[in-house]
Formats: C-alpha cells, structure tokens, sequence
C-alpha cells in the first residue's frame, strides 16, 4: 500500500512539473514579437518576394496558390553559409518544404534567429517558369 501511494504522488508531482513546463513555453511563445504576411503564389512569382524581419520575431507566413498547386520551399540558413549548426530559421513544425494546394491557405510559422538572406523556391514543378519562382527573407 505505502509503494502505491508513493508512486501516485511522483506521478502527481511529474504532471504538475510538466504542466508549469508548458506553461513556462506558452508563455515565452507569447512574448515574442509575431509578424503575419500575407501571399499569393501565382503563375512563376511569389507576391511579396521579398519579406524583412526584425531577428528575433516569429513570422507567420499565410500564403494562398490562386491559379494551381504550388510548393513552398526555404533555406534554413543563411544565404552564402554552410547548412551545419544550428539553422537560422527555426521552424515550429521541424520542416521546411510545404505543397501549397489551390486556393487553399497554408500558415507556415517560424522564428527568425540569425541575421540573412534566405532563399524560398516554388517545390512543385507548375511550368515552363517554375524555376524562376522564388523570393527571400530578410533578417534584419
């Protein structure tokens, strides 16, 4: 009996210590500085192609393909820097390559940590200009 009761109160304190841990990552989620952009993905061109942050700002990019299936595609590193270490784009969702579906929105969140230029291609071949589909971001 004293084994049980001794285990269920751990068990109590380990789910309180994870629920205060969550909050604490809420909270600090919270407190940073969101930046929302809207875009259009369109026939070979990206509208706005060039988006500036300020280091440190969650983005939120809101793009809708409005003519066909497009891809979305960014470079977690600076532009002109080796891909090792740590990434200066860090993404909520731990990936970087999205299909835009047409007229479907698609919300593509991630934290601007290093100063640069990174480079966003169209991922999903939509024509003879397809290779030309591309933007930046700038971390300022």
């Amino acid at each position: 009996m004293r084994t049980r009761f001794g285990c269920t109160v751990i068990a109590i304190a380990g789910l309180l210590f994870v629920g205060a841990v969550g909050r604490a990552n809420t909270q600090a989620k919270a407190e940073e500085p969101v930046q929302i952009v809207e875009m259009t993905a369109k026939k070979y061109k990206y509208a706005p192609e060039e988006i500036r942050v300020k280091q440190g700002t969650r983005v939120q990019l809101k793009i809708r393909a409005t003519d066909r299936t497009h891809g979305f595609k960014i470079r977690l590193y600076p532009e002109g820097t080796p891909e090792k270490g740590e990434p200066g784009l860090r993404m909520t969702d731990n990936q970087n390559n999205f299909k835009l579906g047409k007229n479907q929105e698609r919300i593509i969140e991630f934290v601007a940590e290093r100063p640069g230029t990174y480079v966003f291609r169209c991922s999903v071949f939509c024509g003879m200009g397809h290779r030309g589909m591309s933007g930046k971001v700038i971390v300022e």
